[in-house]
């Protein structure tokens, strides 16, 4: 099922909050402005007309005034800007509903049927397990994989070691893999699924690849999804 988790009210909130913010900072220097004009007024009116008060400080106030008056109109037009960046991204981010990407990283939530996924290691190794971990990190399946330093693809049949089948949910992929000096290479790895929602919040949008948050920058491909043979 596709879901959009506070896209729209998340934007709205985020508009909202930033006028808010704003807003309240000009009413504060409002009055701030407000009670330095008639300080100012009352000790021009008691002025000593033989001894002028010193108009030095009063200038320097007016232009703190004017400092932060724009330091507001700036700060309101950056929030404008994140607040259209946050609402192009989800935009964007909309696009990729219901597409099957590829994604860098080793979560991936499995459905119960197969999980596909690659690695590449930066160098040869002397040898390669492939191990696939629940969410509570125990190793459920362990498979033999390739010493060489191309990429690998393979998919996962959904097996534990003892041959019983997996549960659906959540699991990593982990690689474990030597060099000739003893040293465990690390290994890029990218993992496969449809993406079924994104999700909003704090001026970041991210894809839901079934229950794992996948960030669109990590997404590597995405094609649509191959018809069902009749």
């Amino acid at each position: 099922m596709t879901t959009i988790n506070g896209t729209a009210q998340t934007a709205a909130q985020t508009t909202a909050a930033a006028t808010t913010k704003t807003e309240a900072s000009r009413a504060k220097l409002t009055q701030d402005y407000d009670s330095f004009l008639k300080l100012l007024t009352t000790q021009m009116q008691n002025q000593d007309p033989l001894s002028p008060m010193e108009s030095t400080e009063f200038t320097n106030q007016l232009v703190q005034f004017s400092q932060v008056e724009q330091q507001i109109s700036q700060n309101d037009k950056l929030e404008k800007l994140l607040t259209m960046q946050t609402n192009n991204q989800t935009q964007a981010s909309l696009g990729f509903i219901g597409l099957d990407v590829e994604a860098s990283g080793n979560a991936f939530t499995f459905d119960g049927s197969t999980a596909r996924m690659s690695y590449t290691l930066p160098e040869t190794s002397t040898s390669t397990a492939i191990q696939i971990k629940n969410e509570k990190g125990v190793v459920v399946r362990t498979l033999d994989g390739s010493r060489s330093a191309s990429r690998q693809e393979l998919t996962w049949d959904g097996k534990r070691n003892d041959g019983s089948a997996a549960p659906a949910g959540n699991y990593t992929l982990s690689v474990v893999a030597p060099n000739a000096d003893g040293k465990l290479l690390t290994a890029k790895t990218s993992v496969y699924g449809r993406v079924s929602g994104i999700e909003s919040g704090n001026g970041n949008t991210t894809l839901l690849m079934g229950n794992v948050p996948i960030r669109m920058e990590d997404v590597v491909s995405a094609r649509q999804p191959t018809a069902a043979a009749a």
